[in-house]
């Protein structure tokens, strides 16, 4: 393999010159390349056989260190964590976020005793849910806090789509609008349970809700209650019952 030329061999290097022209002459220039560092492997002199050993040292020990880079590389790949998004098709059963059980207050456990001991309770095993109370306690704690009492927020959201952006599945068949109410009765003013209660019983239009009178209503079996207390609000104790129908 010729690499350059020999600065011993001038007659050589004047032929290859002439072949090259002067275009050969000027690359070598503009490379600074002293022709007296360039050597020719293939000869026999004692220079040439030392460089052509030298050569083949450089290579082997190029070669040695290469594969010992790549045996550590991955060994030291470990110390740095990289993190790559994977898809999986199988179900991820619960956020984290959402308590495994209803953890109702004081006052709602006492709103769930009245609904489940009621002698007109026509729902069959009416169960709390978590979700469900946890928009119920968040509707009630909305209320009291922004001033208001309405089944729609001030941004205009109704209880099917609270519920619905909380997890809860509804019926596909349930109010679909921005403001629609399938499953919520409210009351303010009262302060404790059985006055809210009683409240509740004493309406046409929501005693048939928390008694679940009306087939609609007693499919609803899986409910949730909330409170909350403002001293500084309009009404000050704001109630709250949610009923849905079990998830499919």
């Amino acid at each position: 393999m010729r690499l350059g030329f020999s600065a011993r061999d001038g007659e050589r290097e004047e032929k290859l010159r002439a072949m090259q022209g002067a275009s050969e002459k000027s690359c070598t220039r503009a490379l600074h390349l002293p022709s007296t560092l360039l050597l020719d492997l293939t000869g026999d002199s004692p220079l040439s056989k030392r460089a052509r050993l030298g050569l083949w040292w450089i290579i082997g020990f190029t070669m040695i260190w290469s594969a010992l880079l790549w045996t550590t590389l991955p060994a030291a790949a470990q110390q740095f964590h990289l993190y790559v998004p994977s898809v999986s098709t199988d179900d991820v059963q619960g956020s984290g976020t959402e308590p495994a059980e209803c953890a109702l207050s004081s006052e709602e456990s006492a709103v769930e005793e009245k609904m489940v001991a009621d002698a007109g309770q026509q729902r069959v095993n009416p169960v709390c849910d978590p979700v469900l109370s946890q928009v119920a306690r968040a509707r009630a704690r909305d209320m009291a806090l922004r001033n208001y009492f309405s089944h729609t927020n001030p941004d205009g959201d109704g209880p099917n789509l609270l519920v619905r952006e909380a997890g809860y599945a509804l019926p596909d068949w349930y109010g679909d609008t921005q403001d629609a109410n399938n499953i919520e009765s409210i009351s303010a003013g009262h302060a404790t349970a059985g006055d809210a209660w009683q409240a509740w019983l004493n309406s046409a239009s929501h005693r048939p809700h928390v008694l679940g009178t009306e087939p609609f209503y007693a499919e609803q079996v899986a409910y949730g209650v909330g409170y909350y207390y403002n001293p500084n609000s309009t009404y000050h104790h704001y109630w709250v019952f949610l009923s849905a129908p079990l998830p499919e």
